[in-house]
């Protein structure tokens, strides 16, 4: 399987543009709860995802 990329574009700053490339098995997983999911696309589980880490990973002072 070809690598799942993930890239990070912000045309609005001067901020460089990041590509990350994601595990297969992760995706394989991902997409088989996406496609079980039937009011879950995978831009909403990718939000979700981001949105975790964001809470889960924030420091107070921020």
């Amino acid at each position: 399987m070809s690598p799942f990329r993930l890239s990070l574009i912000n045309p609005d700053n001067d901020d460089p543009d990041e590509t990350v490339e994601l595990d297969d098995d992760v995706v394989t997983e991902l997409k088989q709860v996406v496609d079980s999911t039937p009011d879950l696309t995978m831009g909403d589980a990718l939000r979700e995802g981001v949105q975790h880490v964001v809470r889960a990973r924030r420091r107070p002072e921020l």
